[in-house]
């Protein structure tokens, strides 16, 4: 086992299997800490440089947020060499790490179709808190106009639909939006106890996203309704969060804006759209069915606390 960086990987990692991550993961990882960031990535390396198995902890500034005493982890291990030891080697050094951070808590995801991994993290004391499913959605063939009736009959009661890049580009503008997605995050399913981060970390984290894709729905001067859509890749956008005000629910907002969100994708030559919804969350689960969506394997959320 060895400690991993961007700058030592090309040394010690000269294969690897599909289950552990390359040089520009390693890279991801290291871009989203800052300097108050407890970041260990480590490497099961064996003598000609295989890389068999990669693990992970994490504590403090982090995207996901991490909630006080909670640390995130990742165990990966290739699979012609599980039920050897080395996830439960990784998961020695990680409980060392804990203990050394102060870390009370330790959080991971499993897919739901690995059963194998799910019955090993059980065994070792960890309980499922939550299950999200991925979603995608092909639009090279998605005809918007079939929704014209609708957005009609919203522009009819003075509802409009704009984005925050039409707004100045300022704190004044930026606290207020983050503000307002705040207020619609925390009556998502999953999320209402979840930390959030500040503005500022939000701004830092979106400073170089295209705000046009920050779309809000409009009503008078009162935002009611926002869609986050992100470019991934040339071909794939990413609907990271759609919410709508409460005393505007119901009123067909929520398949408006994402309608929105698909329309911007379109027109910036994407021919793919992700998502990812709570098993909870019911309403948006269906709405992402109706406008095409298929749902992929999800996954599920674990915690093992320690006494």
């Amino acid at each position: 086992m060895i400690p991993l960086t961007a700058s030592n990987y090309a040394a010690n990692v000269h294969n690897r299997s599909q289950e552990t991550p390359d040089l520009d993961a390693i890279k991801r990882y290291e871009a989203k800490a800052d300097s108050e960031t407890i970041l260990h990535k480590f490497g099961m390396v064996t003598a000609k440089g295989n890389m068999i198995g990669f693990g992970m902890f994490v504590m403090g500034a982090w995207d996901p947020v991490l909630k006080p005493g909670y640390a995130e982890v990742t165990i990966n291990v290739d699979s012609k060499w599980q039920s050897h030891g080395i996830g439960s080697r990784m998961l020695d050094e990680i409980e060392i790490l804990a203990e050394r951070h102060g870390a009370d808590s330790l959080q991971t995801s499993i897919k739901d179709t690995d059963e194998r991994s799910l019955d090993w993290a059980k065994k070792r004391g960890f309980s499922i808190t939550s299950q999200t499913f991925e979603s995608q959605l092909s639009i090279t063939e998605f005809d918007t106009s079939q929704f014209d009736a609708s957005f009609k009959a919203l522009n009819s009661a003075g509802i409009r639909f704009t984005s925050l890049a039409e707004y100045p580009q300022d704190e004044v503008s930026h606290n207020r939006f983050w503000n307002f997605w705040r207020e619609l995050v925390s009556d998502i399913p999953g999320m209402a106890d979840q930390p959030l981060p500040d503005n500022d970390r939000m701004n830092q984290l979106t400073q170089d996203v295209d705000k046009n894709g920050f779309i809000l729905a409009v009503d008078g001067h009162q935002w009611i309704a926002l869609s986050m859509i992100i470019k991934e890749t040339d071909t794939t956008y990413y609907n990271s969060m759609t919410g709508v005000s409460r005393k505007y629910r119901g009123s067909g907002l929520a398949q408006a804006i994402k309608v929105k969100a698909i329309d911007y994708a379109l027109q910036n030559g994407a021919t793919y759209i992700r998502t990812h919804n709570d098993s909870k969350n019911a309403p948006m689960l269906s709405l992402n069915e109706k406008l095409g969506y298929r749902q992929k394997p999800g996954q599920f959320s674990l915690v093992k606390h320690f006494n």
